[in-house]
Parts: structure tokens; sequence; C-alpha cells
């Protein structure tokens, strides 16, 4: 298992393309930031002392958190190369049990996409405390977002892994990715604010178990820019831009989901790798 790790790894980071195409997700959400939302945004929170910081911390969390889920798409791919090229098979019929090896490639996805995601979450900090005049986390919160960046990794991986069972073709995969990249942008509250958008969807998102992860790196990254903020709207705002939501207040709560769900997407990948597998 730790070689098939270690393969996985060796052959992301060699693979420029797929290493470019992990920060996509997070560019986009920059460029919607920059070109389109950024100003307006801005204007709509003109009651706080430092709107530009508030948007800026909440622009940088969805960022995080489109990397964490973004970046499982390019890493999961390799095994639908493998399956496409036969290596697959290959390591099937080995006497390494099959459980083993797809948990190779489960955590081969999971720690590329931790490094990038931990990456990421220290040039966001670097940009909030050099170029939006903010402050340093104190190191709990600094742990708790890491935290919070690699449970959501780890949710993203089991749902990607899970999604991934079923495909044995990297074209077919590649069309499905593209698809589903943007949509987790859109399910994350990243792209446009949750209070902007219809109730139903609102209620569709709440119960996304991504959404979690998003909201306590949300959380945790605008704490600073809302320190000062004494405005009785600044709760308002909060539940606007998904900083909270109406049942995760205790950060227990969405650290469980993340958890909670994780296991079920990976335990199910499992069995359909089983399964498909006795078929053939």
């Amino acid at each position: 298992m730790n070689a098939l790790v270690y393969r996985g790894l060796l052959l992301f980071f060699k693979n420029k393309q797929a290493v470019v195409g992990s920060f996509i997700g997070a560019l986009i959400m920059i460029g919607l930031y920059v070109f389109l939302l950024g100003d307006s945004l801005v204007n709509q929170l003109s009651m706080l002392s430092n709107p530009q910081l508030v948007i800026d911390t909440w622009m940088l969390a969805g960022v995080i958190g489109i990397a964490s889920a973004s970046s499982t798409l390019g890493s999961v791919s390799q095994l639908i190369r493998d399956k496409e090229r036969n290596v697959y098979t290959d390591f099937m019929i080995s006497p390494v049990s099959k459980s083993k090896i797809m948990l190779g490639y489960f955590f081969s996805t999971f720690l590329i996409s931790t490094i990038i995601t931990l990456a990421v979450i220290i040039v966001s900090e670097l940009y909030i405390v050099f170029l939006s005049d903010g402050a340093f986390l104190s190191l709990p919160n600094f742990g708790l977002l890491a935290l919070a960046g690699i449970l959501t990794v780890f949710c993203s991986s089991s749902f990607m892994f899970f999604v991934a069972s079923f495909f044995r073709r990297i074209d077919t995969f590649s069309t499905m990715t593209s698809i589903i990249g943007p949509l987790l942008g859109f399910l994350t509250g990243c792209y446009v604010p949750i209070g902007s958008l219809p109730e139903a969807t609102q209620n569709v998102i709440q119960y996304f178990p991504l959404t979690s992860g998003v909201v306590l790196i949300r959380r945790v990254l605008t704490e600073n820019a809302f320190a000062s903020e004494n405005s009785e709207a600044v709760q308002a705002i909060k539940e606007e831009l998904g900083i909270v939501m109406n049942y995760q207040h205790e950060i227990l709560v969405p650290v469980l989901i993340l958890i909670v769900s994780s296991l079920v997407f990976l335990g199910i990948a499992l069995w359909n790798v089983k399964r498909i597998e006795m078929k053939r």
C-alpha cells in the first residue's frame, strides 16, 4: 500500500498539467472576485469598519475550500488512467488484497490534496497580512484552520473516490469533472454568497457535506476581520456570506458531519469496487 501511495504522489507531481489543473477552481474564484463580485460585495458591507478585509478573508476562505475540493479531481484521475491502461487490473490480480490497493489510491489522493490545500492556506494567510492589512491568526486558530482544510480534503477525497469507482475511461471522467468542479463551487457557496440564493437552493447547500468544511474554514479565517466590529448587523452578514449556518453554530457539528460523511463515501466506494471486481 505504501508503494502505491508513493507512486501516486510521484506521478501526480511529475504531471505539470495535473498540478496546474488542481488550481483551476481557485483561479475561477479569484477571477469572479476581482472582476465581478469584489467591489459590489464591499459596497454592500459599507456599515462595517473594514469591509475590504471581511470580503478578502471570505474570498480566500472560498479559495481554500475550492482548492481542497478541486485538487482531488486531478489526483484521483490516476486511478482512472490505470484502469484504462490495465495497470489497475494487474494490481487487482496480485496477491495484495483489493482493499489495500484501493486504500493506496485513496491515501495518495488524500495526501496530494492535503499538500496543495496547506500550501494555499499559507499563501492565503500571507495575503491577508501583507496585502489586506490583516493580522496573523493565533496559533490555535491556525491549527483549527489547517484541521478544517484537512477534514474538507478527507471528505472531498472520499466523495471523489466514490465517484471514480464507477468510471473506467479518462475522457468520460474528465467530462464529468469539468461539470462537477464548478458545481462544487456553487454548492459550497464559494462562487456566490449563500444568502443571495433562493431559499430552496440554500437548503440544499446546507445539507451538502463539503459545505460544512467550507463554513468552518470561513469561520476561522474571518474571525480577526470581525473582531473589531460592534454592528448589530454582523450576525446577518455572517449568515448572508455563509460564515455561519443555521445548525452549525458549534464547531463540533461541521467536524462530525465531515468525518461521518467521509467514512460513508469511502465505505461505499470500497464496497462498489469489490462488487464490480466480483462480477468480472
